[in-house]
């Protein structure tokens, strides 16, 4: 019996995990966008533009509409995330730091905080940024 017990759960935590990454499959050459309880993943936007002036306008939301209007266009996906540094004393009195991660800044100041006080005390936030970086490029023929 407990045999049986334990195989079921195995089963069950393996399904679980293969039903939560199945939806990736579906878009291969597109990534995710983030879910209301996935905090940690970044924020993903995608465009597609032309060769012409376009580009300095952002573009079309996506390939088809772009392909409507002109011969060859190309989607690019970036993800843009914030990042903060939280700094608090060890045991010590030694100034250590803490980097956090999030969609937003609130998720990011947050999560560097937590960190920190996991570990340090008189954590405090000292700095945040912005950061952009491209995911994906294809083209949309």
């Amino acid at each position: 019996m407990k045999a049986l017990t334990t195989v079921l759960i195995i089963t069950l935590f393996t399904a679980n995990a293969f039903a939560a990454g199945i939806f990736g499959w579906i878009k291969p050459d597109r990534p995710g966008r983030p879910g209301p309880y996935e905090p940690n993943r970044p924020n993903v936007t995608c465009s597609a533009t032309d060769d012409g002036w376009e580009e300095h306008w952002g573009g079309h939301g996506s390939c088809r509409e772009c392909l409507a209007k002109h011969g060859n266009c190309v989607e690019t996906c970036k993800s843009s995330f914030y990042s903060c540094t939280a700094e608090g004393t060890d045991y010590r009195g030694y100034r250590m730091t803490m980097q956090g991660r999030g969609p937003d800044r609130y998720s990011s100041e947050r999560d560097a905080i937590y960190q920190c006080q996991y570990r340090y005390n008189n954590c405090r936030i000292v700095s945040c940024s912005e950061t952009s970086e491209t995911v994906s490029r294809r083209d949309c023929r």
